[in-house]
């Protein structure tokens, strides 16, 4: 450690996630770089999460544990970079876990280039037997401020083939500074909460690096907490719009239409969502409606344009033409 401060912290919000939570935080204290502080966040979980986290800081003085009330994993993620005393940030989700070179290919590329952010693949997995690599999405290298404007600003937050730069805070590593000065403040927001941070702090990053590993294990399991199916807000699509509105210049290049778009998608995914209440097609569909006449919500769906043919189309078309027997199909599909 330099100066008695770590280069990392790697954050952790916790809730439900008892079954999966120990290789999580074993394959933190296991990594090759030993540089780091993790900095476990309970967020009030109701099941043996708390005393799993409390042994483990026992064990390990690297270890630092807060218990907190529910409050989601907006607030979760906050409280953590608040307490948060290394260089960069590094998140990871409870159920997930890491590949023991993980951090060191992250400080391998700060002593080489110093970038404000670094981006990496990930591997998504189901089973030992069923897991899929899946590369970053862009050229492996070490981006300039120039570079950044040139190759991603033009679909930073969505394009009109509705491409966009990778929302997730996992499998990315934010200079501390940059990110706390961008993250998304309201802890309301239960959808699209990691896009809303990560698009602000890579408008005003000045270099980058994509690395080519996947180091990064994403678990795709129906019981996780954090992959449950469940009725999204409305408040949320206008929040995050907003944010990105104060947080972005919305007169350089197409920010503004990106942001209509972003959020027509945004839109539609909490229409599907609210399908996965328990109550009738009738009251559903009534409130979608009333929601969908927010002046906000009008407004993006009339100014967000998309190439025809693609997602992001008929998605606008669907809630323009107040197809809701389409949404509800949707929602089936995706349960």
């Amino acid at each position: 450690m330099t100066d008695n401060f770590p280069v990392f912290s790697v954050i952790v919000p916790i809730y439900g996630v008892e079954q999966f939570l120990p290789q999580c935080i074993e394959s933190v204290l296991q990594q090759s770089c030993a540089d780091f502080e993790l900095i476990l966040v309970d967020d009030g979980s109701q099941d043996d999460c708390p005393c799993i986290c409390d042994e483990y800081a026992k064990q390990d003085d690297r270890v630092h544990v807060i218990h907190k009330k529910n409050a989601g994993v907006v607030l979760a993620r906050q409280t953590g970079v608040a307490m948060a005393e290394g260089k960069y940030l590094v998140f990871i989700d409870g159920d997930d876990w890491l590949g023991r070179e993980y951090l060191q290919l992250f400080c391998n590329e700060i002593n080489r280039n110093n970038p404000d952010i670094i981006c990496c693949g990930s591997t998504w997995w189901s089973s030992p037997t069923a897991f899929t690599e899946k590369v970053f999405p862009i050229d492996v290298g070490w981006y300039s401020r120039d570079d950044i404007k040139a190759r991603i600003f033009s679909w930073l937050v969505e394009d009109s083939k509705g491409k966009y730069f990778p929302n997730s805070l996992w499998a990315k590593c934010f200079r501390t500074d940059l990110y706390k000065r961008h993250q998304l403040i309201n802890s309301y927001v239960q959808i699209g909460e990691d896009s809303a941070c990560v698009k602000p702090c890579v408008y005003y990053a000045n270099s980058l690096s994509v690395l080519p590993n996947c180091e990064y294990f994403y678990r795709q399991v129906n019981s996780s907490m954090t992959k449950a199916k469940k009725p999204f807000d409305w408040n949320g699509p206008e929040i995050i719009a907003k944010h990105f509105e104060k947080q972005i210049p919305m007169n350089e290049g197409d920010f503004q239409e990106q942001v209509y778009r972003n959020c027509v998608h945004n839109i539609f995914n909490v229409a599907v969502s609210r399908f996965y209440q328990k109550k009738s097609y009738k009251t559903i569909s009534n409130e979608i409606k009333t929601e969908l006449n927010r002046p906000y919500y009008k407004h993006a769906v009339a100014k967000g344009s998309f190439s025809f043919g693609t997602k992001g189309y008929f998605a606008k078309k669907i809630l323009q033409l107040r197809l809701l027997w389409v949404i509800k199909l949707f929602s089936l599909l995706k349960k």
